[in-house]
């Protein structure tokens, strides 16, 4: 490919008053071809690359992004511009960064009507890259990149950076850029921003057995912890992500943030903005910080004093910077709040904490308050107090938790989407914590996070997207698309989830494997959709029947087939990136498969050879002691010592002459329909509302759900019957009798908040049922643990079926937020098994 054009489709989006995107057609490109003639702008190839002048107003993080533009097209093309503060008079070709509305040169190309930045001027982290004739006397033409504010500048510069082939994760997943003997630019420009999303960041946390180990004594021995020199980089891969907010890593052990006084000069050098847990207030780390000594007890009703005067240090020290300030109170580490009482008063003492909380960002930080960014997050026990919490301050970002396993606890009402200060998402693809912890392979489907994260904006959640990351290797997939996501949730339209997940596979293994590493990534979360790796130890090797075990082993297997053949048809350079993208988690997942249904020693000792390679052989030693196989030595990744004996034939799931009933789409086999709800016969619109294809999600690749997430909820059978979509089934049956029919849902929660989640059913001319899924707002509840262990919430109804043939059976919106996956139907007691039987579907 000789030339990269990025042009880019930005979609609209104005729901409940949230910000919309700029409407833009892109043509600018990067080629990489010899140009025609010497006229063209030409960044590097010739005889000395074109300079990067950075406007000597722009503070130091548009400096710190530039001199990496630098080294990136060094990267590329061998030669490294110079980056300097104003022209040299023989300078040709330049690269010209700045600022709008800081003076200097791009106010003047503004003024001079030659650089146009409509639709970016004014906007929030906003930028546009132009070619400019003439930019100043001596210099013929320019690629002037010009941000609204400083991370728009950045973004910009990073944006280019990617163009000419450098990956955001050539560091941190060491990505090659592809050598190349000429860079240069035609066409027009390209503009992007504003983000749908203002604050956009990640989560480093349970950091004990990678991260930590890894920055400790492998890459900054001489802090012996995670310190300046790991932050340095985690700031710039944020950046190059146009992420823009890091709430840093907090565990026993780990060194606080602002321990190394550099640390919070560092993030203003890099222009990102600083958060702390949701456990840990006002950019504090109680588990190093508290010292009980100099303050007392961690306790706000027998200390108050003592706990304001730690919270107010810290707003001393670190005021200046961009920071969102987290509000509240929780315990030393991840407990609840110290004090005791009951919900009321738990509540009450939380709203005066906030107030004090309040008292001293107006005193120290701004007058006005209200211009103060600060977030409260009802996390776990927090969210029953929020609910009793009468005047929270409206000005203050809620950030509504997920239940730790990707599905979203609470959405906002109509009245707190109208609050000023919004509200956002804190989202787990990584966790430490009951009933089971999954700490060691990212699994959690881009779908998923696509599903609920896009539900949650349409619900007024656009201020805040925060991800808990674990070690942030190996996250990376995941980490990408949540933060591309979060710039514009509506590039997702339930059905492209893989068309956008496999741009980056595009982007950093090329066109040709692209497609296999995609369709091979999709494999692999499904599979572990159905069940994580870490959750295949015991109790749960019992789960699966003889012949669903057979087949799983079978499907992974073919999965690392495909992997092994993919890894011998890339070039040796990318070799490392491979293995650490894609190479590492789906073999590591396949041999989890292996140990756990097979009772293979042999797997457990090959993860741990594929573990050691990571460790020790990958990129000459980088990542040494960056990955366990086994995080927290938990009993469940040792080798079970009874195992299922798999069955690779069982004719009781097969659907082998499947008899043809006129009419019917789906057909009783063995006394059981089994149906795909993405497969209905029909898809039947309502008012206002209608069912949607998701791609990547559910058991078997595909889910539905209905948008718009702000449909009205409907609560009674006429009303369901009057306006509510749904999914029709063309069904035959051979024997008559009452039939027992079982949906397979996800385990989401309902968007009208401490409801149960529901869908309504009817066969033939019956009135609609209207069936609750399981409700919890428990963590400690047994069917919420098995339905999240198992991604999915599972209801039945009894239906009577008086006569053999066709019947229609429909599935009825009942709450917008539910995503169904799959229906089954005996007319006796069999069981289904934990995955079900092949769907009893007739082919076309």
């Amino acid at each position: 490919m000789k030339a990269f054009q990025l042009i880019t489709i930005s979609s609209v989006a104005l729901i409940g008053g949230l910000c919309s995107f700029v409407v833009q057609a892109e043509n600018l490109m990067v080629d990489f071809s010899k140009p025609a003639n010497s006229r063209e702008l030409i960044l590097a190839g010739g005889r000395s690359p074109a300079p990067i002048i950075v406007e000597t107003n722009n503070d130091r993080a548009v400096a710190h992004a530039a001199a990496d533009l630098a080294g990136d097209i060094s990267r590329v093309a061998g030669q490294k511009p110079v980056v300097q503060s104003d022209f040299a008079g023989s300078d040709k070709n330049c690269i010209i960064v700045g600022t709008i509305g800081k003076g200097g040169v791009i106010d003047e190309l503004v003024a001079d009507k030659k650089l146009d930045v409509a639709g970016v001027a004014g906007q929030w982290e906003s930028y546009v890259l132009q070619v400019v004739r003439n930019p100043r006397p001596g210099v013929k033409q320019a690629l002037v990149i010009a941000g609204s504010d400083r991370r728009g500048a950045i973004y910009g510069i990073y944006q280019l950076s990617e163009m000419i082939g450098v990956s955001p994760w050539y560091w941190w997943a060491d990505v090659p850029a592809k050598p190349q003997k000429c860079v240069w630019v035609h066409g027009d420009s390209r503009k992007q921003g504003p983000p749908a999303v203002k604050y956009r960041g990640i989560f480093l946390n349970d950091e004990d057995f990678c991260l930590r180990p890894w920055a400790s004594k492998t890459f900054e021995p001489q802090t012996g912890n995670i310190g300046p020199k790991t932050y340095s980089e985690i700031f710039e891969l944020l950046l190059r992500l146009h992420a823009n907010y890091l709430w840093p890593a907090m565990h026993p052990g780990t060194a606080a943030f602002n321990g190394f006084p550099e640390d919070r000069e560092l993030a203003d050098e890099y222009g990102i903005v600083m958060g702390s847990s949701h456990c840990e207030q006002m950019l504090r780390n109680n588990v190093s910080e508290w010292d009980e000594k100099a303050f007392g007890d961690y306790n706000f009703v027998t200390n108050p004093g003592g706990v304001l005067k730690y919270w107010e240090q810290r707003v001393r020290e670190n005021g200046r910077f961009d920071n969102i300030y987290t509000l509240g109170m929780r315990g030393i580490h991840d407990s609840g709040m110290p004090g005791g009482g009951t919900e009321r008063e738990k509540a009450a003492r939380l709203q005066t904490i906030v107030a004090d909380h309040r008292e001293l960002l107006a005193r120290l930080v701004n007058t006005n308050v209200a211009e103060v960014p600060q977030v409260f997050c009802p996390y776990k026990e927090v969210l029953p107090l929020y609910r009793l919490m009468t005047n929270l301050p409206g000005d203050i970002t809620l950030l509504w938790p997920d239940d730790n396993y990707g599905y979203i606890r609470q959405f906002c009402s109509e009245t707190e989407r109208r609050r000023s200060g919004g509200a956002g998402v804190y989202y787990h693809v990584s966790y430490w914590g009951g009933p089971r912890d999954y700490l060691w392979l990212c699994s959690t489907p881009p779908a998923l996070i696509a599903e609920e994260m896009t539900k949650a904006y349409d619900l007024g959640a656009d201020r805040i997207w925060l991800l808990n990351v674990g070690d942030l290797k190996p996250a990376e997939l995941d980490i990408e698309f949540f933060l591309k996501l979060a710039w514009n949730p509506h590039s997702w339209d339930g059905a492209n989830t893989y068309e956008l997940f496999g741009k980056q596979f595009q982007r950093d293994f090329g066109a040709v494997t692209a497609p296999e590493i995609t369709s091979v990534m999709s494999e692999y979360y499904r599979l572990n959709f159905r069940r994580k790796p870490e959750h295949m130890g015991f109790p749960t090797n019992n789960l699966f029947t003889p012949f669903e075990a057979a087949q799983r082993l079978a499907a992974w297997r073919t999965l690392a087939g495909r992997v092994d053949a993919l890894a011998a048809q890339l070039p040796p350079e990318s070799t490392n990136a491979f293995f650490e993208l894609i190479g590492y988690p789906v073999k590591a997942a396949a041999l989890m498969n292996e140990k756990c249904l097979a009772g293979s020693e042999a797997a457990e000792n090959e993860i741990h050879r594929l573990t050691a390679v990571y460790n020790n052989d990958i990129a000459g030693g980088k990542w040494h002691l960056m990955m366990s196989d086994n995080p927290r030595r938990l009993v469940d990744l040792g080798v079970p010592t009874a195992v299922i004996t798999a069955d690779t034939a069982s004719p009781s799931d097969a659907n082998a002459g499947i008899p043809r009933i006129a009419g019917a789409d789906f057909v009783e086999v063995n006394h059981r329909l089994v149906m795909q709800a993405a497969h209905a016969s029909a898809f039947v619109s309502g008012l206002g509302a209608r069912w949607q294809k998701i791609a990547g999600l559910g058991y078997d690749g595909e889910a539905v759900g209905i948008v718009p997430a702000t449909a009205i909820v409907h609560t009674t059978p006429d009303a369901i019957l009057a306006e509510s979509p749904y999914l029709q089934f063309k069904i035959g049956v051979q024997n008559p009798g009452d039939w027992r029919f079982t949906v397979r849902a996800l385990p989401t929660f309902s968007v009208d908040t401490g409801k149960p989640q529901r869908y309504a059913i009817s066969l033939d001319d019956e009135a609609p049922q209207i069936i609750s899924l399981p409700i919890s707002l428990d963590e400690h509840n047994r069917v919420w643990q098995e339905n999240v262990l198992r991604n999915a919430a599972v209801t039945s109804s009894t239906h009577s079926i008086v006569t053999a043939g066709l019947h229609t059976l429909k599935l009825w919106m009942v709450d917008p937020g539910i995503v169904l996956d799959a229906i089954a139907a005996t007319d006796n007691d069999q069981t289904l098994g934990y995955c079900w039987p092949a769907e009893t579907r007739l082919p076309n």
